[in-house]
């Protein structure tokens, strides 16, 4: 029962990010697949060209499932803050800058019973649905070359939570 939560929750946080892994994996095999029919007369750019899509699908897919680890332990340490603090928006407003991040803030805003809180700050700070690339992309590209990107996107420390909330009936597994 606990590990269904736990994965029912690891899911609903990084959904966007699950399938793409899925979907760039299963892209990643296909050239994998590609690559191991070419034969010796094939012409070398064809199979650098199969060699680099593998090597970009399969570390995109790393890549995605790591940032869904990331957005798991924002949740839990935004799920801790909303529960010893109450549903604030300073605590909100740092997990408004990407859609992940959103997605994480307003599934645990919902297990509080403060979701419909968290969608209308976001929705007031001029987010919708279909804003899924990151902030930064547009107003500092160059972010995606610095360590600080990199640790606080594909590396979060492990948040250990404070309670254990599945001890504590929450109104979305009423």
């Amino acid at each position: 029962m606990i590990r269904s939560i736990f994965f029912k929750r690891y899911w609903k946080v990084g959904k966007l990010l699950h399938i793409v892994a899925f979907l760039t994996f299963f892209f990643s095999l296909f050239s994998f697949t590609v690559l191991q029919d070419l034969n010796f007369n094939t012409n070398i750019f064809s199979f650098l060209a199969w060699l680099f899509i593998f090597i970009c699908f399969f570390n995109m897919s790393i890549l995605a499932e790591l940032d869904a680890y990331s957005r798991f332990q924002n949740y839990k340490q935004l799920k801790d803050q909303i529960y010893f603090n109450g549903c604030q928006h300073r605590l909100v407003k740092p997990l408004s800058k990407s859609s992940c991040q959103r997605s994480a803030a307003i599934l645990a805003g919902n297990e509080l019973g403060c979701g419909n809180e968290v969608r209308a700050y976001i929705y007031k700070c001029g987010y919708r649905w279909y804003h899924i690339i990151p902030d930064f992309v547009f107003s500092n590209p160059l972010l995606f070359f610095t360590p600080f990107f990199w640790r606080t996107t594909f590396f979060a420390p492990r948040y250990q939570s404070k309670i254990d909330f599945n001890l504590i009936p929450l109104s979305e597994y009423k």
